[in-house]
């Protein structure tokens, strides 16, 4: 064997190795990419997320003092009703992109399956909610369950050139489920 041949084998040899490299190195960064845009999955929410309290034109507790279980502190009300504000935005962003994926990290139970079915996925539309005032019903002793009322809020949705704007009231129960507050049953009477 020739020296030619001993170098034109490690060649081989060490092309074969930096092909199985970067094979391996593609396939690791396509799968960290891909983990960035599956969205939020409820079973390993960031317990770190923002806290984005809205404004009041938005949404704002009338009462806090529940007629059943115990009080809340202020941090499980801004709580509360930041997760219940991101509820809503995240479904009209549903509407908007037909992208049901981060519904699940807001909606559960017959919520989430009432939201999926009100979306049509041929049809995009702007869908926007504001005005929700908040009156607390009851809050659980676990601190796991809240019951409130939502009185007298607006939705404006939009197709194309046609614009329907409704007032509406809705009774909703929220779980903690998993660190994160979830509507469970929204039950919406138009007005």
């Amino acid at each position: 064997m020739n020296k030619s041949h001993v170098k034109f084998g490690v060649f081989v040899v060490g092309m074969c190795i930096a092909m199985v490299i970067a094979f391996v190195s593609f396939r690791l960064l396509t799968k960290f990419i891909g983990a960035f845009n599956e969205g939020a999955d409820p079973a390993s929410i960031f317990r770190g997320h923002t806290l984005i309290v809205p404004d009041p034109q938005q949404a704002i507790w009338v009462t806090t003092s529940p007629q059943r279980g115990k009080l809340p502190s202020q941090a499980q009300l801004e709580e509360i009703i930041s997760a219940y504000w991101l509820a809503w935005e995240s479904m009209g962003q549903a509407h908007l992109t037909n992208d049901l994926r981060d519904l699940k990290t807001y909606w559960a139970g017959s919520a989430y399956e009432q939201v999926i079915s009100g979306i049509d996925g041929e049809v995009r539309t702007d869908f926007v909610t504001h005005n929700h005032k908040l009156f607390l019903e009851y809050f659980s002793p676990d601190g796991s369950v809240v019951v409130f009322n939502d009185d007298n809020f607006f939705i404006r949705r939009t197709i194309g050139d046609y614009d329907l704007s409704l007032q509406a009231s809705a009774d909703i129960i929220m779980t903690l489920d998993q660190g994160f507050w979830r509507i469970r049953r929204l039950t919406i009477t138009y007005s």
